[in-house]
Formats: C-alpha cells, structure tokens, sequence
C-alpha cells in the first residue's frame, strides 16, 4: 500500500508540477501595464490626439469666434518643458479628430515634406514622477485662445485610447497610445482619474504662443509693407506712363496744329 500511494504522489506530482511552471512563467512574463495597473518602467510610448470635444460656448457664454463660426481647434502637448507635439487645426469644429498623419501647408511649400514630418506623434517615456501637459487652443489669425488641458502622470499610460473628461470648456479628450509607432487605432479604452484638470495653460505653452503670436504679427506687418512697396512702384509707372501718354498727346496736337497751318496757307496763296 505504501508503495501505492508512493506511485500515485509520483503520478499527481508529474502531473501538476508542467501546469505550475507554466503558471509562473506566466506571471513573470503578464505585462504589468494590463488592466488599470499604472506603468512604472520606462517604456516608451507613442502618442498623438485622436479627439477633443468643447462646449458650446466660452466660459462667458460669448460665441468662439467673432462670426459666429465653431473653433479652429489645435492642441500642443509639452514633455520636459519642451513642445514635442502640435497638432494642425481642426477648423469651425465643436468635436475635433486628428489623424498620426498629416501635411501642413507650410511644410509643403518649404519642400520639408518626409516620412518624419508627416507624423503628428509625440514619444513619451514612462518615468516614476515625470508629467506631461496637454492644451487645447482656438487658432485665431495671430493669435491662440487657450481653451483647456490636463496635467497627466507618465506612469498613467499604456497602449489603448486614454479618454479625459471634465465639466469645463475642454469637455472631452481622447489620447492615443501605442508602442513602437504603431499608428493603427488602437482597440481598448480606459479613462484616467488622477489627471489635472489646468484652467491656464503652463508656462511653456503659454511663451510659445507668444512667440508664435509675434512671429505672425511680424509676417504680417512684413506682407503689408512689401505689398505698400508694390504699390509704390505700380504708381510709380502709372505716373511714368501718363506723363509719356501726356507728351504724346502734346506731340501729336503740335503736329495736328502745324499740318492745319499749313494746309490754310495753301489755301490762301491760290
């Protein structure tokens, strides 16, 4: 009997002992990032903002724009006191979408256009105490209008779509995460409640859209006395030529007058 129950521990113990390596091998290779878990390691992640919703008028309850039109959207996502992200506009929008890929104008036009360009993604490394900030602008012709952001804890991400919502203007953020610029959508989503919620934009945005306000302040007023100079020498040449359509006016009735002249001198000596 002993030797039984020997055969059958040996039989239970070569049975179980596989599903308990495979168990643990498991739980040392389980991503710690699955589920609500915040991710401690220093994982780089790639970002970009897939959408924002803002409410239906400014916090005073005057309209967005001056005629009337929804905002032109655009959003600036700063790391380390640096701007790693700003999106193009999303224009006379309530609910604005951003795709990872997009050309500007301005890239067009400076032949700037590659594969790095194109890509409207931030990379972002998880690391224990480090935040990064996210704000929402109206783009005006000079200047942005900051509308809302948050202030999010790296270690809060993970691949999915991080969803943000608040009872301010910026109701609504949606944050795409992936690893290894993946830029497909991402399927799963998980909202993050430890965020804060910024009335004011930081200091970075904040001297950025000053820089960028007086750049265009600079361009514009650049335009306008290059097209004043324009101006100038179109007058210029109006003048040239009326004073040269004057002359021959001039020239042209002197020899109108002479040919008159001559012809009643004629007349009078028959």
């Amino acid at each position: 009997m002993p030797e039984n129950k020997l055969n059958k521990q040996s039989i239970w113990f070569l049975t179980l002992a596989p599903l308990g390596i495979i168990f643990l091998g498991y739980l040392f290779t389980k991503d710690p990032r699955e589920g609500n878990q915040k991710n401690t390691n220093n994982s780089i992640y790639t970002l970009w903002i897939a959408e924002a919703e803002v409410a239906e008028a400014k916090k005073d309850g005057s309209k967005w724009d001056v005629d009337a039109t929804a905002p032109d959207l655009s959003a600036m996502v700063v790391w380390k006191n640096q701007v790693i992200l700003n999106t193009v506009s999303s224009d006379d929008s309530l609910i604005g979408r951003w795709d990872p890929i997009a050309i500007s104008v301005s890239d067009v036009i400076k032949g700037e256009v590659s594969t790095s360009t194109v890509k409207r993604i931030a990379r972002i490394r998880a690391e224990k105490g480090q935040k990064f900030s996210i704000g929402l602008f109206d783009k005006d012709i000079v200047s942005r209008d900051y509308i809302g952001g948050w202030e999010i804890d790296t270690t809060e991400l993970r691949p999915g779509k991080c969803e943000l919502e608040s009872d301010d203007s910026l109701k609504r953020l949606v944050i795409a995460v992936t690893q290894d610029d993946d830029l497909s959508i991402p399927d799963k989503s998980f909202k993050i409640t430890g965020a804060t919620y910024l009335d004011e934009p930081d200091e970075v945005m904040l001297e950025t859209v000053k820089r960028w306000a007086k750049e265009a302040q600079e361009g514009i007023k650049e335009f306008s006395g290059n097209v004043g100079e324009e101006i100038q020498k179109i007058g210029e040449q109006v003048d040239q030529q009326r004073d040269k359509l004057e002359e021959a006016i001039k020239e042209t009735s002197r020899k109108t007058e002479d040919k008159i002249r001559e012809l009643l001198e004629s007349f009078g000596d028959k």
